[in-house]
């Protein structure tokens, strides 16, 4: 029982659920425009990218143990801290993160003849699980190369939801880019959020990334700008009438509220004290979480009716 409740720690689900929200938030948007609800698909598509998603779970952790050896754990960031503690688990977390990798490759590849898919979405699947990958392991390591919060920013805005929606409706299409842009905007948010604790450990690893360069205070106003040029661009996309018909943008715009307001909660605050950054960060990450799941019931609502 203690072995398992290592590894699950070093799952870090709460992670993987937030994953999961956003692979559906695609999903749904794709059955928004016209996509079939196929439980199938969904289930298939879920092993896929599941399977990249937990592979990265083990593969920052093994990657990034001697960086996380500074770093103090919270919720949200410092990574697990179960190979600092227990590093007799670093080849079985090295390991499983490569086959774990691989197997999404593969059930990809198994998606695509099943279905009869072009083979962009195996190259989108692979693209995705390498980008997890690399995001900490060599000879890329874009987390430690200035290219951590844009290999964020991608999955989240493009990959996360570009794989559901992927799934759901077999082609990336108009629609769905144009809600890139404002789900980029999140995927920066969450980053710099999550970043926010480990400035000294992350300089003390020797990665380089913006708030390393910047400072928090920095950060949080990069985070506020990014959370109100995402609700600015869903109350552009409503008004400009584009998905009349077929999607009301409206209420995500109200909903993207939430982030907004987590993110200007920390722009005056003087974080002096690692407490109130990591209330602040907290806060960030439920105004997120409240999003996301707001976004997947209102349009799941939506298809419903």
């Amino acid at each position: 029982m203690e072995k398992l409740k290592l590894l699950l720690r070093l799952a870090r689900p709460h992670f993987l659920v937030f994953g999961f929200m956003i692979y559906s938030m695609g999903f749904l948007l794709a059955v928004s425009n016209g996509a079939p609800f196929d439980v199938t698909k969904f289930g298939f598509g879920y092993v896929i990218f599941g399977c990249a998603h937990l592979s990265v779970s083990f593969s920052n952790d093994y990657f990034d143990r001697k960086a996380d050896a500074n770093s103090v754990h919270t919720t949200f960031s410092g990574g697990s801290k179960v190979l600092v503690e227990h590093p007799q688990l670093e080849k079985f977390a090295f390991r499983s993160a490569i086959i774990l990798v691989a197997v999404s490759a593969i059930a990809a590849a198994l998606f695509t003849f099943i279905f009869d898919y072009s083979v962009c979405f195996l190259v989108f699947a692979v693209l995705g699980g390498l980008l997890g990958w690399f995001y900490t392991a060599p000879p890329l390591k874009l987390a430690y190369r200035k290219l951590g919060e844009v290999a964020t920013v991608l999955a989240v805005g493009l990959m996360m939801p570009g794989m559901g929606y992927f799934v759901a409706y077999g082609h990336i299409d108009l629609f769905f880019s144009i809600f890139v842009f404002p789900l980029s905007c999140y995927g920066l948010l969450f980053i710099l959020t999550v970043e926010m604790p480990d400035i000294d450990a992350d300089r003390a690893g020797k990665k380089i990334n913006a708030l390393v360069k910047w400072g928090v205070k920095t950060g949080v106003s990069i985070s506020l700008c990014s959370a109100l040029v995402g609700t600015l661009s869903l109350a552009l996309i409503h008004f400009s009438g584009v998905f009349t018909g077929i999607l009301d943008v409206g209420p995500l715009a109200m909903f993207s509220a939430l982030p907004l307001v987590g993110a200007a909660s920390g722009y005056q605050e003087n974080f002096n004290r690692r407490q109130r950054l990591t209330r602040h960060v907290n806060t960030n990450m439920t105004a997120m979480v409240l999003f996301v799941l707001l976004l997947d019931f209102y349009i799941l609502a939506q298809v419903v009716i």
